[in-house]
């Protein structure tokens, strides 16, 4: 078989059989395809608030016909990646495939982009591996199978970078000895449209995270570079680059108009900058540790949040890592190489001897098999891509230099494209070298034939080591090692997931009917579950909060193990026939209440029991649902929610303490079960810890219910709006 037709420019290689290229990055894209749909609803290993609000709150206001460019809820979120989200829920519903699919989809295109706008600026082996490396890597995968809107803004700056180098290459030149067809020289599309292009997808990034804001300052920064080594080129597209970011500019004004009138809405952007706002008060040394931290993440120790990492894990292993730096070290020096001629030239000009620069070379144009192929490499060498490259790493991190936490992963996810491209560098110098050495023009090592010595094989070698190195660590420590972690199971609900998997197989079983401890934060545990149920289930648990309540009917009830420490315990016992579920023990109460005359209240709720001990201050309230509940709507609200917009519970207890004249000494509210699961005949208790104040002596306890959203009492059916109790009798009234 004849060797790859190659054609050597300037320490440059470009493949001309181009469709072995495009059946390689055919199968990366299958693998990540692969990498990122197996085993989808079980990886990550449950349901995190992050994506419930993000898909069941804030996508269902798009499907509601509440279309905003910037959405206040969660301390703000721009509107594009709801609006692409809310579809999907409506096709497939909530559920895996609706929630999490569309990251997959964005996670997955940023795998052939990087490859085509890597081979643009340095050349196929550096498109490749930079491509074959995001596609597996542990970074990648975290942010491409959940439903948060980060893993968006790879893909757009990639788009966005990829037309503005094409608007860059897409020059007229005049090949010198041979007459080419015009059509042949140039891009079928103006520059004004590769870079208008640019300027769009720049512009989209502002409208998926706050992160997308800093792109254009890669642009920016590159620009202000060629001013100084590539004048004439930029002095040849400033048109088309100037038009980018009007383009950019024209297409933002309507988001940055919207965040104007509601400034209170981007207060995530405030919580998150502490390090920047010591700065401005004078004091560096936060950021110089945040600088640190992140520098250190490719190799030393990385994000420390459970939620996207194994704490504290470096992004690479200790080869990869070096082949990483190696890469930064060789764009810095590609980057630096023309200022000794540029400071030459400035300072003959300055000493009066004005020498003009020398024109900016053509664009290495080969006529192959009545094709012009256009090298990968840009203008100058790797110049000016290493400067690119270089820049758009270190704005891509800078998130981690001024926010909370540092070395976070979702903060300086614009530099990830970028850091595999620094680790692929090395490979392609590796491969132009060789080419240079032994296939152009010199003699390979002595006694072995040029036949036997492909081209490709030593970077074909590098790059199959690299990529064993990442897939070996990378993959089981994604899809093994971080979620079977404890925090990482209690953070994304693993055990509810496991249980809903427990009850779809036998939903005729026992346990339809029971109670499950919670921690009870809002309702994000109850509809966890609820999504994980499939419909056929016929189960209704009720939720609570172990360290205040305890469900004395349904008798069953489910402790998630560690037990959750409750003043119930001594009184309960494992359920007779049950086995644990995931961490969860079946339980059930060994106690009666003694009988009480009830007391109902209008909404449905009747007082059964009432008890309070001097020596512990604590009033304990038995309830039955002797009705079906009278209850405000219930909404889904955010976490935190828009500015003005009220989601606290909507019915509370209260427990007081009364002096002699009937004034306030001591109260408890509080709700500690989930009103909204309770169910006919449900009977429970709750705890109001009274505390006393040193030197007032109470008379009186009173309790009842309430709205605490518009502070109005719930009256009981003979028209009080509290139960009162004399505490020196213990009756009554």
């Amino acid at each position: 078989m004849n060797p790859p037709h190659i054609t050597h420019h300037a320490s440059r290689i470009t493949f001309h059989r181009f469709p072995l290229e495009k059946t390689l990055i055919v199968s990366l894209t299958l693998l990540a395809f692969a990498a990122r749909v197996w085993q989808l609803a079980d990886f990550p290993p449950g349901w995190r608030d992050d994506e419930l609000i993000n898909s069941l709150v804030i996508s269902q206001k798009v499907l509601d016909g509440d279309w905003q460019l910037f959405y206040p809820d969660a301390s703000g979120n721009e509107g594009f990646y709801f609006v692409l989200n809310a579809p999907m829920l409506a096709l497939f519903g909530a559920n895996f495939v609706g929630m999490r699919l569309l990251s997959v989809f964005w996670g997955l295109t940023a795998v052939p982009l990087t490859w085509l706008l890597g081979r643009k600026m340095f050349g196929p082996w550096v498109g490749l591996l930079a491509a074959a490396g995001l596609a597996i890597s542990f970074w990648s995968l975290m942010y491409s199978r959940f439903a948060l809107r980060q893993i968006v803004t790879p893909t757009l700056l990639l788009l966005a970078f990829y037309f503005f180098w094409r608007g860059l290459l897409s020059i007229k030149y005049q090949v010198s000895g041979v007459t080419h067809p015009a059509s042949l020289l140039t891009a079928h599309r103006s520059l004004l449209t590769d870079y208008g292009i640019a300027g769009f997808w720049l512009a989209l990034g502002f409208y998926v995270y706050f992160a997308g804001r800093g792109v254009p300052l890669i642009l920016l920064a590159f620009c202000g570079y060629m001013a100084v080594v590539a004048w004439p080129l930029l002095r040849r597209e400033w048109r088309g680059i100037a038009w980018m970011f009007v383009v950019t500019a024209v297409f933002v004004i309507p988001l940055f108009i919207t965040i104007q009138r509601q400034p209170e809405a981007e207060a995530r952007v405030g919580e998150l900058a502490g390090p920047l706002m010591a700065a401005r008060a004078g004091d560096f040394s936060l950021i110089q540790k945040h600088v640190i931290a992140t520098l250190s993440m490719f190799h030393a120790d990385g994000d420390a949040e459970w939620l996207y990492n194994i704490p504290h894990r470096p992004i690479f292993g200790p080869l990869v890592a070096l082949f990483m730096w190696a890469g930064v070290l060789i764009a810095l020096y590609y980057t630096l190489k023309p200022f000794p001629e540029w400071a030459r030239q400035a300072g003959t000009r300055f000493r009066g001897r004005q020498k003009p620069l020398p024109p900016v070379p053509p664009l290495p144009v080969t006529h192959h098999a009545s094709r012009i192929t256009h090298h990968a490499s840009p203008i100058t060498g790797y110049r000016l891509p290493s400067a690119f490259l270089l820049i758009w790493w270190l704005v891509g991190l800078s998130p981690g230099f001024v926010s909370v936490p540092p070395a976070s992963l979702g903060h300086t996810i614009i530099a990830l494209p970028a850091t595999y491209m620094l680790m692929a560098l090395p490979v392609g110098v590796v491969s132009n070298w060789v080419i240079s050495n032994w296939v152009i023009g010199r003699k390979p090592p002595s006694n072995y034939p040029i036949t036997q010595l492909p081209n490709y094989l030593i970077p074909l070698m590098l790059s199959i080591l690299l990529l064993a190195t990442i897939a070996s660590r990378d993959l089981p420590d994604y899809f093994a090692t971080w979620p079977q972690r404890g925090m990482v199971r209690f953070l994304y609900r693993a055990d509810l997931h496991e249980l809903a998997a427990y009850l779809n197989e036998k939903p005729d079983s026992i346990m339809a009917d029971f109670a499950i401890a919670s921690l009870l934060d809002g309702p994000w545990d109850r509809v966890a579950l609820q999504i994980d149920l499939d419909e056929e289930t016929a189960v209704a648990p009720r939720w609570y909060h172990p360290e205040r309540a305890l469900f004395l009917q349904p008798a069953l009830s489910l402790y998630w193990s560690p037990v959750i420490p409750s003043p119930y315990a001594d009184w309960l016992e494992p359920a007779a026939g049950q086995t644990a579920i995931a961490h969860f023990a079946p339980v059930q109460p060994a106690l009666a209440l003694p009988a009480q005359t009830p007391v109902c209240f209008a909404n449905g709720l009747c007082s059964i029991h009432v008890a309070y001990d001097p020596a512990t201050g604590v009033l304990e309230l038995g309830w039955r649902v002797a009705r079906p509940l009278d209850l405000p709507p219930f909404t889904l609200i955010s976490n935190p929610p828009p500015p003005g917009v009220y989601a606290g519970p909507r019915l509370a207890a209260f427990g007081q303490l009364l002096a002699a004249d009937g004034s306030f000494v001591t109260g408890d509210d509080g709700f500690w079960v989930d009103p909204y699961t309770l169910q006919l005949g449900d009977v429970f208790l709750q705890q109001h810890r009274l505390i006393i104040p040193p030197g007032m002596q109470p008379i009186t306890a009173a309790f009842g219910l309430y709205d605490p959203m518009t502070g109005a009492r719930i009256l009981t059916d003979d028209g009080r709006d509290a139960i009162t109790i004399d505490l020196s009798t213990k009756s009554s009234p």
